[in-house]
């Protein structure tokens, strides 16, 4: 009972507490100066995430994210103080439901940002309502302002995804000829009406259990993965480090933007295969990787 209302108190500070950035920490066991969190991914990992967390889950797995005032509508998960000479694709992310809501995928998203990227959810944290997909474009207006500046100086606003869940799938697919990105990842969504919506893409898609006529739409020239997992509508996000969804979108991630040979072989090998997707693919061998600068 004691533990109980301590960890219910302990919880009421620290969630009223400002997010500002504090000293690094480890939260995970591994090789090198920045600890795995994910053992599945754990080669690959680059950074670790320092902003005041609130109180572990059940999982023993803390939650970190920040806002900024010029963003105030979105949450943003990204580390602090990354090697100065290194530089952070961003990951533009629509919520499952349209629901303004950043911390709707906050297990997912931690994982992705703490191996070296930035994602930016559409919502605020715990906040109300629906977005749409002026939201995502809002976040990537935001990183073409701030990336390579100040706080953001490690920001890379030349190597941007645009992705989402459900509903957020669907923002992302208003996203597909939008220059400023490389590629879209499209999670458990697909189009119900617009068949044709897919014709004009110029964007390489890769989707996560997704819609067998969407993917049968797109361009025929156009780079395209198709994996499905049986794990339902759901997905594995709030499975501890996003399970095995988080495990592939890294991986899609480390090779779309920053150019990783394994994390591709993921792909255009027996990877997925092995962790349990079924898979179809087309023109993987035109995916424009981005050379890391």
């Amino acid at each position: 009972m004691r533990f109980a209302v301590l960890t219910s108190l302990l919880a009421t500070a620290i969630t009223a507490l400002p997010l500002e950035p504090r000293q690094n920490v480890s939260t995970g066991t591994g090789s090198g100066i920045y600890p795995a969190r994910n053992p599945d991914n754990r080669q690959n990992r680059n950074f670790i995430l320092t902003y005041i967390p609130l109180v572990a889950n059940s999982r023993g797995h803390s939650k970190h994210y920040t806002t900024d005032h010029t963003l105030a509508k979105h949450t943003i998960y990204m580390p602090v103080n990354p090697p100065p000479d290194v530089k952070l694709p961003v990951v533009v992310w629509g919520n499952g439901a349209c629901l303004a809501n950043g911390l709707r995928f906050q297990d997912f998203l931690t994982e992705i940002a703490s191996h070296g990227y930035i994602a930016i959810a559409s919502g605020a944290p715990n906040g109300t309502g629906n977005t749409t997909s002026r939201w995502m474009t809002d976040s990537i207006d935001w990183v073409g302002k701030h990336a390579g500046k100040g706080r953001y100086a490690t920001v890379d606003a030349k190597r941007i995804v645009a992705a989402g869940q459900s509903c957020g799938g669907l923002e992302t697919y208003d996203q597909k000829n939008d220059p400023r990105i490389r590629g879209l990842g499209i999670f458990n969504s697909g189009l119900r009406n617009n068949t044709m919506a897919w014709q004009t893409s110029q964007s390489p898609c890769f989707t996560f259990w997704a819609g067998e006529r969407d993917y049968k739409n797109l361009p025929a020239g156009t780079p395209s993965w198709k994996g499905n997992q049986p794990v339902g509508h759901a997905g594995t996000y709030r499975q501890l480090y996003g399970g095995t969804f988080g495990v592939a979108a890294v991986k899609w991630l480390d090779w779309l933007l920053k150019g990783d040979a394994t994390a591709a072989d993921f792909f255009k090998g027996d990877g997925a295969v092995a962790a349990g997707w079924v898979v179809e693919s087309k023109n993987l061998d035109k995916v424009p990787v981005a050379a890391a600068p």
